[in-house]
């Protein structure tokens, strides 16, 4: 248990009433019990408050808690960083403290003594692992691959070799960095390539198989980034794909070979990023959103859920629709497609007068 007083300090937060007060852990006001933190992070929760068992609340300034059985409460400038700062409190990692498991094969360096590796885990030969990172069970990591420090990487998770990854970073369980991008090119006079560019489906019968193009470039990730589960990153074909400092993937999300992905963006769920792709700093990517091949995203854009991209976006943009579009243009043109068959029957009507 913590006090009122201890998660405050936590927080680096206000706190006001009995700083003595003992609490488990954080609850929704209509549900938290007197030893539950009860996190009222609007106006809206005043009345749960009210009606609940909390003794003890994390409140916005607007509520007037002394007009509530409360007993004690934590100030709440900015709800959604305050919501950042306690659930940081009360959350127990769930890798293992510092040991190395018995069952794990160890040939690379480990810089530090307060590094955790779990059941059979391998970090191979010219590896380094930073100071006070912790790897899961099951997890591989490759030759000469360098870890920076307080990484944690969860179970199952697997990294190829020679990859280079900053510090504080961040993996969720069953992802793969560095697996082989995808580039393949047919040995006959006809490629794919060909197809594409004439926007015909004439020669497609002349391509005699595919030949696969290695992938010898690497991956490399800066500080403080943080992937989720099932997410793969293909290494580069020649150069490195990239991931910038702060950047947040989320899960199931693919990042094609060669791909630059700028700082402190935010790529949701089942993404797709294609190869050769650069993306500037900040960019927003809503889940299901696709990006094609050898394109250029500016930074400081925001694409909406389910968006296809398939040419270039300048900076400063909402972006939205398939193909996307700005924001405004799309809801413009949906709107009218909306009035399509509304307007066809006025057409036909006006056909039949005739």
């Amino acid at each position: 248990m913590l006090t009122l007083r201890e998660i405050a300090d936590r927080m680096e937060a206000r706190y006001d009433g009995d700083g003595s007060i003992e609490l488990i852990g954080p609850a929704e006001p209509k549900k938290a019990n007197s030893n539950q933190l009860a996190l009222a992070l609007s106006e809206k929760y005043a009345d749960a408050l009210k009606s609940g068992n909390a003794i003890a609340a994390l409140i916005t300034e607007e509520i007037n808690w002394k007009n509530i059985p409360l007993k004690g409460v934590i100030f709440a400038p900015n709800p959604r960083y305050a919501l950042s700062k306690v659930s940081k409190v009360f959350h127990e990692d769930m890798l293992l403290d510092a040991c190395i498991h018995s069952s794990a094969i160890i040939e690379g360096n480990l810089l530090g003594s307060d590094i955790s590796i779990g059941p059979f885990s391998i970090v191979e030969k010219g590896a380094s692992i930073g100071a006070g990172s912790r790897i899961g069970a099951n997890c591989f990591i490759g030759e000469n691959v360098k870890i920076g420090k307080k990484a944690r990487i969860h179970n199952c998770v697997t990294i190829g070799k020679n990859i280079q990854i900053g510090d504080n970073f961040v993996s969720q369980s069953n992802s793969v960095i560095g697996s082989d991008g995808f580039s393949y090119v047919s040995p006959g006079e006809k490629d794919i390539l060909d197809a594409r560019k004439a926007g015909s489906t004439r020669d497609l019968h002349a391509i005699k198989g595919y030949e696969k193009i290695e992938s010898l470039g690497s991956v490399s990730i800066e500080d403080n980034v943080e992937i989720g589960a099932c997410v793969t990153i293909d290494r580069g074909t020649i150069d490195e794909t990239l991931i910038k400092e702060g950047t947040k993937i989320d899960n199931l999300v693919h990042i094609a070979h060669n791909v630059k992905l700028g700082k402190n963006c935010l790529i949701c769920g089942q993404v797709g990023i294609a190869g050769s792709t650069i993306i500037g700093d900040r960019v927003v990517m809503a889940g299901q959103v696709g990006v094609g091949d050898n394109l250029s995203i500016g930074s400081d854009v925001i694409i909406a859920g389910k968006s296809g991209v398939s040419s270039n976006v300048p900076a400063n943009r909402f972006m939205m629709g398939n193909p996307a579009m700005q924001m405004d243009k799309n809801i413009a043109a949906y709107k009218i497609f909306r009035r399509l068959p509304q307007l066809e029957k006025k057409i036909k009507a006006f056909l039949n007068k005739k």
